[in-house]
């Protein structure tokens, strides 16, 4: 059996659970799987011996161990027909992942929206408030034509300092009010 075979049931299996049975919320949409690198064989006229695929998810709701869970069963029966003609396939964890991030948003004068993105903020020690903004547009991020022009970089450095002018503020009002 070819492992291109295996690898296409199991995307196909894991784009039935995606489009119909990942967790969602009101206030941060769906979650996310994005296929970003599959590669399998050596040339078209030769049995793949192995084959991978590479995903994100980006949790709306849920934890990462109900997503994995999920996962699991999504490809059980693949993985059973695979292992019965003597093929396997295997789940690797990148990372434990982390569940939807909430973020503050409550700063006047910047426009908000909700994007299905991944972020490093739940690495951010401490128990304060969570703020991302980044100069540009996240319409373009991680894609072969992001860039910033000057005026954004410009308007950025001043959208830095009311963040931290208006987080200095939230702090010191929650220190003065223990």
């Amino acid at each position: 059996m070819s492992a291109n075979d295996v690898l296409t049931e199991a995307l196909a299996e894991l784009l039935v659970l995606r489009d119909n049975g990942l967790p969602w919320s009101d206030k941060y949409g769906n979650t996310t799987m994005n296929f970003g690198r599959i590669e399998g064989g050596v040339a078209a006229n030769v049995v793949a011996e192995e084959a991978s695929a590479s995903m994100a998810v980006r949790l709306a709701a849920g934890t990462p161990k109900v997503v994995q869970g999920l996962i699991i069963n999504a490809l059980a029966d693949v993985k059973s027909r695979a292992e019965s003609l003597g093929a396997h396939l295997d789940i690797e964890w990148s990372s434990e992942g982390y569940p939807p991030v909430d973020i503050s948003c409550d700063i006047e004068g910047f426009d908000t929206i909700t994007v299905n993105y991944g972020t490093d903020v739940p690495l951010l020690a401490g128990d304060h408030k969570r703020f991302l903004y980044g100069p540009g547009t996240i319409f373009v991020a991680h894609s072969d034509h992001e860039a910033l022009e000057k005026k954004e970089l410009e308007q950025a450095v001043l959208d830095y300092r009311r963040l931290i002018i208006a987080a200095s503020k939230i702090d010191h009002q929650s220190q003065v009010e223990l």
